[in-house]
């Protein structure tokens, strides 16, 4: 240690170790020369292939559905934990055969060595970036491209599964609606055979007019029948005749008041009797069949989506896997030539300069 201690101290062993650390770090910057491939994709969700022009062309109820069974659009972050996730990693090793003669011995080794060599990063615009940093320009290029072909894979796959998923959900709902639908209707047509009804707009508001003909006969008789008072003596005709029409509209006013059914179905006041329930039946007629209407929506947006899928990729490759024309640098022997260059100022120029002492010479330690 006192030798070592020695060699140290003496200035012009120390600048000669300065000198040859610099040196071999220099050479380790440049040689061997590093390689960088990179490759840029954007993934692509059901409107950028035009599924949702399609699916608002088919009624806007479609996109509150849609948003329903996870039809918004796709976070970039999703799309990142998939391009860094195991599966990709052991697509890429067993697309390039890494494992095996002539490459790694166990599939950890590979794992850790692809984790060493690429970086897949997020870029603005919801871009991918796979950025390989290896030795050889080969092996970077084919490392990046077997990475964009694991990414695409492995995001069509998921969507193909989401919409396989979504598919069964919306046809197992779509049969049920389909058999509310059949069953509402058969109970609104029981219903309305058993009481002679007819539309429940057309049957309500017949009768109301009805009722509201005849009150409004009566005023009219009423006020003719008070002006003939006036003018005419209880035995003339047309008096008489007013009377006589006035009391007969009184006497179907009282009938339309008490509940009855006649050929023609109940009156107003008969219909007040079932009106509640007939509004139920028809009221869960008209949500079973607007119900339905959205799952027959819904399965057509289903049946895009998968020809779509089937049809177009997922994945658009916005720069193809290419070898960076610039020359690269050994980042960590760069790194350590500048704490080497760092510390021969400090210690050559900055201490004596500023008169700190770092080392004692040789003399004031007793050695000859």
């Amino acid at each position: 240690m006192t030798r070592v201690t020695a060699w140290i101290a003496d200035p012009r062993l120390r600048r000669r170790a300065y000198a040859l650390a610099a040196l071999v770090l220099a050479l380790l910057t440049v040689f061997p020369q590093p390689y960088v491939a990179r490759a840029k994709i954007l993934p692509q969700d059901s409107n950028s292939i035009g599924l949702g022009s399609m699916m608002n062309a088919l009624g806007g109820q479609l996109q509150g559905f849609a948003a329903l069974f996870g039809g918004a659009k796709q976070q970039i972050d999703m799309y990142l934990a998939v391009s860094r996730s195991d599966e990709v990693t052991a697509a890429v090793i067993k697309r390039l055969k890494l494992v095996g003669e002539g490459g790694y011995a166990s599939p950890e080794k590979a794992r850790i060595a692809l984790a060493r060599k690429a970086d897949i990063h997020s870029l603005t615009g919801g871009m991918i970036e796979i950025e390989v940093r290896t030795h050889d320009a080969k092996e970077a290029a084919a490392l990046t491209a077997a990475y964009v072909e694991a990414i695409s894979d492995r995001i069509v796959a998921l969507g193909k599964d989401r919409v396989e998923r979504k598919r069964a959900v919306v046809m197992q709902r779509f049969k049920e609606a389909a058999d509310r639908v059949a069953g509402t209707e058969s109970a609104l047509n029981d219903f309305r055979r058993r009481n002679r009804l007819a539309e429940p707009q057309a049957e309500l508001g017949s009768a109301l007019s009805v009722r509201a003909g005849l009150e409004a006969r009566l005023q009219a008789k009423q006020v003719e029948l008070t002006t003939l008072q006036k003018f005419q003596g209880p035995e003339n005709p047309q008096l008489m005749a007013v009377q006589s029409e006035v009391a007969s509209l009184r006497a179907q006013i009282a009938r339309s008041a008490t509940p009855a059914s006649g050929a023609a179905g109940p009156n107003v006041a008969g219909l007040s009797e079932v009106s509640g329930e007939y509004l139920d039946l028809y009221r869960d007629y008209r949500f079973a069949q607007a119900l339905y209407e959205v799952y027959a929506r819904s399965s057509e947006e289903v049946a895009v989506e998968t020809l779509a899928g089937e049809t177009a990729s997922s994945v658009q490759v916005l720069e193809a896997p290419r070898v960076d024309a610039d020359r690269k640098y050994n980042i960590a022997a760069v790194a350590l030539l500048a704490l080497v260059v760092l510390g021969a100022l400090f210690t050559e120029i900055y201490a004596p300069a500023t008169g700190v002492r770092l080392f004692r010479s040789r003399g004031t330690d007793g050695a000859p």
